[in-house]
């Protein structure tokens, strides 16, 4: 992928808002309605058009399909691997005491067509036609522009385990090798096209304050290096450069207050194949941790994506406020290793987003420019 050579580049976490009539039928794919797959497949295809043309208009260097085809970021796994039965529950510990929050969060007809299935059976790619399908489109909206102006994301073995509670396999590990093995599928035919991969993987966060199998969090000192060495297998031989590691706290309207700071994962997560790791820093939250990277060490051959646009208000960023922020950590780790970006999606699960869809483009828009203003303090 593109390095901020001579400005700061920009980009976003991949998924965006799908228009109401794609929206509609995937919600109808989701409640096993009929649906007229010749009539989605071209949806999709004028979305993925209409979404890519909407980025560049907004200014933003590094656009994605925006996930047009997924009816989440992770669940999509569902509709292209086997094994996956029934229904689990999300569940945090920050809302545990806060019903009228989540009652909020939830209760409408996006959170209501989010489904997290169990995995109960052998996990294996049964459609392999359709990350083929996903690179076609985006090729075709890029209209002949370099693939590497393009990213395609990706769920990890990690948040698979996570999101998607294990019925089948004797272990955690026995578990994420087969993700790992059925996803490598996906990854290298994404990166083939010649398309930078996103690997998705709010797990590494979320893991101490989230869970979906009703057993409770976990030791993220014990899970954050054997999900990283998973990822790292299912990624084995495919070029880092090509590869952008994206970590979350959950991109949900909660109190965040049990979520585990930065500085106790980041070194494990550095040590993943990605060339590009990927931070929320634009959140309430999570924004003081710029100091984080003054302590730590990048490894050489790395480069990191802040988010410095906040997807959860629709508050729109000043472009000052954006520039100061990419200064900051340009200053930290040198301009050319800074990639400006978005906290998370805004189109996370299909019709179901904190963000207004009109706002979400106000704020791209407000990325590109900061972007454009840091450069030229940064470059003169």
């Amino acid at each position: 992928m593109k390095r901020s050579t001579d400005r700061i580049l920009t980009t976003h976490a991949g998924s965006l808002p799908r228009p109401d009539d794609l929206t509609r039928m995937m919600w109808d794919l989701i409640d096993e309605k009929p649906v007229d797959r010749a009539k989605l497949g071209a949806r999709i295809k004028e979305a993925v058009a209409e979404v890519v043309r909407k980025q560049r208009e907004a200014g933003i260097d590094i656009v994605s399909d925006g996930e047009m085809s997924k009816i989440g970021f992770s669940n999509y796994v569902m509709q292209r691997y086997s094994g996956f039965a029934h229904r689990a529950q999300f569940m945090a510990t920050d809302l545990a005491d806060f019903p009228g929050i989540v009652q909020k969060i939830f209760d409408n007809e996006g959170g209501r067509h989010l489904v997290m299935p169990n995995v109960e059976g052998p996990i294996a790619l049964k459609d392999p036609a359709a990350v083929q399908n996903d690179i076609a489109n985006l090729k075709a909206a890029l209209g002949g522009r370099s693939s590497d102006e393009a990213f395609i994301p990706a769920v990890t073995p990690g948040q698979m385990r996570f999101n998607f509670p294990n019925k089948y396999y004797p272990s955690d590990e026995a578990y994420l090798e087969a993700a790992g093995e059925a996803l490598r599928v996906e990854y290298t035919a994404i990166i083939a096209a010649g398309f930078n991969l996103q690997l998705d993987s709010p797990d590494l966060c979320m893991r101490g304050h989230a869970f979906s199998d009703g057993k409770g969090t976990v030791d993220l000192k014990k899970w954050v290096p054997m999900a990283v060495a998973a990822l790292n297998h299912a990624t084995r031989g495919l070029p880092p450069e090509k590869i952008r590691l994206h970590l979350c706290w959950g991109n949900y309207p909660g109190p965040h207050h049990h979520d585990v700071e930065l500085k106790e994962i980041i070194d494990p997560a550095l040590k993943t194949t990605a060339g590009f790791v990927y931070f929320e820093a634009a959140n309430p939250r999570h924004e003081h941790e710029w100091e984080v990277w003054e302590q730590v060490r990048i490894p050489a051959g790395k480069a990191i994506i802040p988010g410095v646009i906040d997807t959860l208000t629709n508050h729109v960023e000043h472009p000052r406020l954006v520039a100061q922020r990419l200064e900051r950590f340009a200053r930290i780790a040198g301009r050319e290793n800074v990639i400006g970006g978005t906290d998370c999606g805004f189109g996370t699960f299909v019709g179901w987003s904190g963000v207004d869809p009109q706002v979400a483009w106000l704020k791209l828009q407000s990325l590109a420019e900061g972007a454009r203003i840091a450069s030229e303090k940064l470059w003169g």
